[in-house]
């Protein structure tokens, strides 16, 4: 016979399953199309790829980060929230990103690791991810997942994870095993915690809605994009963000 604990997390996880199912099928009816033209093309590119990686003799500095990249970038970083770094640095990064994005993975493996090892590992600055979740119920599923791995302090490892292990968007892949390999990858030490925090629909639906509205009166339109806020004041857009440099002069430059 079930324990109470035990009853609570075999009735939540139905939920989640039941939440997956009926987002899986309204993706499905709303974006197939999208899909199949979009698997397409990615599957031609991946095999141009291999071929060239086949004739080239690989790359070791391409693909997806590891394990080992991703403590290494995170290690000695302090973590609150949904910030990395010192919360007392006078400059915060802001980044309005989605996890089911192609181009924020990008970022996340060939721009923003030299913004964190610098600026960010040294104090200049802090680095606040926002989800902005703009590709639908999808990314809203996993925003709250790395909400609730933040509650316990790995919200930058789950972010990394996430991308390491990333899909075709729309596809359906983020499931809640999807979802709970990711935050054990992450090291979130309480999983039964993180599963009662990322159920919390009100708290988290509040921040994901105010994070439309700001991203919304900033002028941004797609993810990721980005913002420089110094202080207490206002957040302002970054012109040029295509590249680390650009991105570590616009902090040094904040005022």
């Amino acid at each position: 016979m079930a324990t109470g604990p035990q009853q609570k997390r075999k009735e939540l996880r139905e939920k989640r399953l039941k939440a997956e199912a009926a987002s899986k099928g309204s993706d499905r009816r709303q974006n197939m199309g999208k899909i199949i033209g979009v698997a397409v093309a990615i599957g031609l590119i991946a095999i141009v790829a291999a071929v060239v990686v086949s004739m080239s003799g690989g790359d070791d500095n391409g693909g997806t980060k590891t394990a080992d990249t991703i403590n290494k970038d995170l290690d000695g970083i302090p973590q609150s929230g949904t910030v990395l770094g010192d919360p007392d640095a006078k400059v915060t990064l802001i980044e309005f990103g989605d996890l089911q994005c192609p181009a924020c993975r990008q970022y996340a493996e060939q721009v923003l690791p030299e913004v964190i090892a610098g600026p960010i590992k040294n104090g200049k600055a802090n680095f606040d991810f926002r989800q902005w979740t703009i590709l639908g119920e999808q990314s809203a599923f996993a925003a709250k997942a790395a909400f609730a791995a933040g509650e316990q302090n790995r919200y930058w490892q789950f972010l990394e994870h996430f991308y390491a292990d990333q899909g075709i968007e729309h596809s359906g892949y983020v499931t809640d095993d999807f979802l709970t390999d990711i935050a054990e990858k992450a090291g979130v030490p309480d999983i039964d915690k993180w599963n009662q925090d990322r159920e919390d629909e009100e708290k988290w639906g509040a921040v994901l809605a105010d994070t439309d509205a700001e991203a919304s009166s900033l002028g941004f339109s797609g993810t990721p994009s980005f913002a420089i806020k110094v202080g207490n004041g206002e957040p302002q857009p970054i012109a040029d963000t295509g590249s680390a440099e650009s991105i570590i002069k616009a902090i040094n430059t904040a005022k």
